[in-house]
């Protein structure tokens, strides 16, 4: 297992040994209720995530530490990236949608791509464009989007940057993938099914 350069580094920083070396007369043994301000630090900036795997889907749930005045840990989540790991592993996609923007048709959407019908007959889309549009929730979403293909049946684009509504796509997703496949969920929590 490969560990990224952010990971050895909040490692790296929980572990280094303290300034003042203690004698070996001063053990003391003691019981926190709270956490050091010297993990506090390392905790509240760690970028962490959480895997739940359901079927052939893996949610990535970002998870944030936050740590209030009195060192109490509350964990908090976001809504995960849904990742599709039947064939080749992929952002699930949404594609049941009918959103114009722009003199395009939005036909489907991922974290990471979409896929555009132009409304106009032979228009192309040739260089990297910006794009702004409201998810059927009401939520806006702004985005830069990069053609890869182009056919008669529409442009594949990945996303290059999401400027507003990072966030609000992620739980957009999330939400049609638990209408789509409520069996795999439960009031809401993951069913353990394996298929």
């Amino acid at each position: 297992m490969d560990f990224s350069t952010d990971e050895l580094d909040f490692f790296s920083e929980l572990f280094k040994p303290e300034q003042k070396a203690l004698s070996a007369h001063n053990h003391i043994l003691t019981m926190q209720s709270n956490v050091p301000a010297s993990i506090a630090h390392l905790l509240s900036n760690a970028n962490l995530t959480l895997l739940a795997e359901v079927a052939h889907y893996q949610l990535w749930f970002p998870l944030h530490l936050k740590i209030d005045t009195s060192g109490v840990i509350n964990p908090t989540l976001s809504a995960p990236e849904v990742i599709d790991t039947k064939g080749t592993q992929r952002s699930w996609r949404w594609s049941q949608l009918n959103i114009k923007s722009q003199g395009f048709c939005i036909e489907s959407i991922s974290s990471t791509g979409i896929f555009l019908k132009p409304l106009a007959k032979n228009k192309r889309l040739s260089r990297v464009k910006h794009m702004q549009f409201t998810l059927p929730n009401e939520e806006c979403i702004s985005m830069d989007i990069e053609p890869i293909r182009q056919s008669s049946d529409g442009i594949a684009a990945k996303i290059t940057r999401i400027h507003a509504g990072k966030e609000q796509l992620r739980t957009y997703l999330f939400e049609e993938h638990k209408r789509q496949f409520a069996n795999l969920y439960n009031h809401g929590h993951l069913v353990d099914k394996t298929s």
